[in-house]
């Protein structure tokens, strides 16, 4: 398909087309949540170079971030570890009079749409796509790589749809100097938090046309009339979920700010499925280490060591903020997605001159007026330095 149009009454407009990535960097993608007023680059290092090791290449969205850490993930995107692109919020070029603020009513930044869009760039061309989050860092287990392990669980199994591994939440540091960052220090001073969160899925992109934040809604127990050769079935089967029983992701979920010598030198995290086996290897843990001091060594990355943020600022009232709006609701089983629309509008995000940030930003049009819709869009995303650290 070459050009896609609406028509109403007479009148078309055309649809931009996004054109999908034909030769992946890797056969594993990672499709990670969009980031907003993001400043911890700590977790950006360990999912970078944990999924560098087993086979996995970062697709990363980006509404704002501070300029520091921003500058951090270009040269990474320069040397071909991470894809970047912005992600926006919804504005219209012409409206006809006042509305309500439209991303008020989009889910989480809109990451169902954001996850949706790097299925599709990636479904003619990886293996297997995961969908998560920065902090969401998966292992493998007894495996070399993903791409192992995911061809072990699916085992050839047409029926499956996608893999899903639990989330079990951690606490552990994070160091603000740049040149003493280790995969080790975080993992041998983790501790098992008593809670878990949703899980999140890896999938065979071929069997998914959309995606929601933890598994498609779209392709669940949905009938399947024809075998994986394409032959007719005598009655329509089901596709479900494989929720994977020994692993888990782990979550970094509160990390906090330590110097060298406070830190502990505890054993390894057992994995929380079997409280016997290690969640890594030693010798993987080695591997991993030596490749993030040499990375960190290069002299385009040790020249923002400065730069990047030595404190917390913008994680602590997002935080605050997303408790209050809705995480103490969530975890009391009392959500009502049709009162409340989880996201971060509610959020007083006060701005530093001290503190830059970068924001996504492209040039918005609005079509013709047309009944019943009529087509607002954006061309030409890029990242400015002119808008703040909002969402």
């Amino acid at each position: 398909m070459n050009k896609l149009q609406i028509e109403a009454d007479g009148v078309v407009v055309e649809i931009p087309i996004k054109k999908p990535i034909y030769v992946a960097p890797k056969p594993v993608i990672f499709c990670v949540s969009p980031q907003f007023a993001a400043e911890q680059w700590q977790t950006f290092l360990v999912q970078l170079h944990v999924s560098k090791r087993y086979g996995a290449h970062l697709h990363l969205y980006i509404v704002s971030m501070v300029q520091s850490y921003f500058n951090l993930i270009k040269e990474y995107e320069k040397m071909g570890l991470v894809s970047i692109e912005p992600w926006l919020t919804i504005k219209f070029g012409i409206t006809d009079g006042p509305y309500l603020e439209p991303n008020r009513n989009v889910e989480l930044r809109n990451q169902a749409a954001a996850h949706t869009d790097c299925l599709l760039m990636y479904k003619e061309s990886a293996s297997f796509v995961g969908i998560l989050d920065m902090d969401d860092i998966l292992i493998p287990m007894n495996a070399d790589s993903y791409y192992e392990e995911f061809e072990r669980e699916y085992a050839g199994n047409w029926l499956i749809s996608a893999l899903h591994y639990d989330k079990y939440d951690y606490k552990t540091i994070k160091i603000s100097d740049i040149k003493s960052q280790s995969l080790s220090a975080i993992v041998k001073n983790a501790e098992r938090l008593s809670t878990k969160d949703t899980g999140k899925s890896f999938l065979r992109p071929e069997r998914f046309n959309s995606t929601w934040s933890h598994w498609s809604r779209a392709a669940e127990k949905q009938s399947i009339y024809f075998d994986e050769n394409g032959k007719k079935l005598e009655k329509p089967l089901l596709r479900k979920l494989k929720t994977i029983k020994n692993n888990g992701i782990f979550h970094l979920k509160n990390m906090y700010l330590k110097e060298e010598n406070e830190l502990k030198n505890e054993g390894i995290p057992l994995n929380p499925t079997d409280n016997v086996t290690q969640i890594i290897n030693e010798k993987h843990l080695k591997e991993i280490d030596s490749d993030i001091k040499r990375m960190l060594s290069l002299p385009q990355i040790t020249q923002l060591a400065d730069s990047l943020p030595k404190e917390e600022f913008y994680m602590p009232i997002i935080f605050d903020c997303y408790n209050q709006s809705f995480y103490h609701i969530r975890d009391m089983n009392q959500m009502r997605p049709d009162i409340l629309c989880v996201n971060a509008y509610s959020c007083d995000l006060p701005q530093r001159e001290d503190l830059p940030c970068i924001h996504s930003d492209a040039t918005y049009h609005s079509g013709t007026k047309m009944w019943p819709i009529t087509y607002h869009f954006a061309t030409d995303a890029f990242f400015s330095s002119d808008i703040g650290c909002y969402q």
